[in-house]
């Protein structure tokens, strides 16, 4: 027997003798409760997917998922305390904030968004719309807004729900790409932001679909355009920025929220596994995706090599962003 065909035969023994072993050890868990940490308050879009995701896990577990809102400093707290307490009966619902823009933002943050952590599966993406005051931007027209922009640099705003903020980095992103300059005007919070486009004090607003979406419906705003890579169901005429083209170096364009499962970085394959099968089976429910769809955000699932590979791509994206801009944090 030559020696690669001796390095094979060793090789699919062992695996043989490791996969009885594996299973058992999936067998064995989960043997009590988890935990789902959701690292903003109650109430919002990221609470609403955490709840629907921790009862449908718990359904397909027969052990309670219990989430704990952890809020403050954009979900960057609640992601060290986390990294800080090996627990393999833990998840932690990792987005945008957490394992892309936070890193990108922040030099000293108390864990690393690579090593602290091993991905389970992409659970929703929700994509963003650009709203406008109608009597500030006549017709809700995004290419006549941008070439104004263009024409007269920094007199013409966009708002966001603070600096460093996904919409933030949203708009500073069409910014770079567009060679434009839209004026960011940082608010606490997207209501805040919201009050400020409906009164006329900016002209516009990049906000998270789910919560603009009722301000569009009744009018009080116009949507320019959304930031998914095509035109949504709900608003099935508004154009995606994408559509804007070769003018403003948009064709292909897409920037939107995520959010995900994470497991701590001790647990062990056959569980995060076992972890992104649930999930999966979650997510694949039709009465799961259709509570999903109808907060505005759009069901996915996926293998934990490919969730990893999104926050790998997402984190070197939003750093070059970041960096070129000069973003800084509130």
């Amino acid at each position: 027997m030559n020696r690669i065909t001796r390095r094979t035969t060793i090789a699919a023994a062992a695996g043989l003798l490791a996969a009885p072993a594996l299973r058992a050890q999936t067998a064995a868990w989960p043997n009590r409760d988890l935990r789902l940490v959701c690292p903003f308050p109650p109430g919002g879009t990221t609470d609403v997917v955490a709840r629907l995701i921790a009862a449908a896990m718990r359904d397909r577990l027969g052990r309670n998922v219990v989430v704990e809102n952890q809020p403050g400093a954009g979900s960057t707290l609640a992601a060290g305390r986390f990294a800080r307490e090996a627990d393999d009966h833990a998840l932690f619902l990792s987005q945008i904030a957490s394992h892309a823009i936070g890193p990108a933002l922040f030099r000293n943050l108390a864990y690393d968004p690579e090593t602290d952590f091993r991905a389970v599966t992409l659970v929703v993406t929700v994509p963003n719309v650009w709203v406008a005051n109608p009597r500030r931007v006549p017709g809700g027209d995004l290419r006549a807004f941008l070439r104004d922009a263009k024409a007269k640099p920094g007199e013409r705003n966009f708002a966001s729900a603070g600096n460093g903020t996904s919409t933030h980095l949203t708009g500073e992103l069409i910014n770079q790409l567009a060679g434009v300059r839209v004026q960011h005007v940082p608010y606490r919070g997207a209501g805040p932001a919201m009050t400020a486009v409906i009164g006329g004090e900016v002209d516009s607003l990049i906000d998270n679909l789910p919560t603009a979406l009722p301000q569009i419906q009744n009018g009080n705003v116009v949507a320019l355009a959304v930031t998914s890579r095509e035109r949504l169901p709900d608003l099935p005429n508004v154009p995606a920025v994408s559509e804007l083209g070769a003018e403003f170096n948009l064709a292909g364009f897409e920037a939107e929220a995520w959010f995900g499962l994470h497991a701590h970085r001790s647990a062990s394959d056959a569980v995060v596994a076992r972890m992104a099968e649930v999930a999966q089976a979650a997510l694949n429910d039709p009465a799961v995706r259709q509570q999903l769809a109808a907060r505005g955000t759009t069901p996915r699932g996926g293998p934990p090599a490919d969730y990893a590979a999104l926050v790998t791509r997402e984190r070197q994206r939003w750093f070059e962003v970041v960096r070129q801009g000069n973003v800084q944090a509130d």
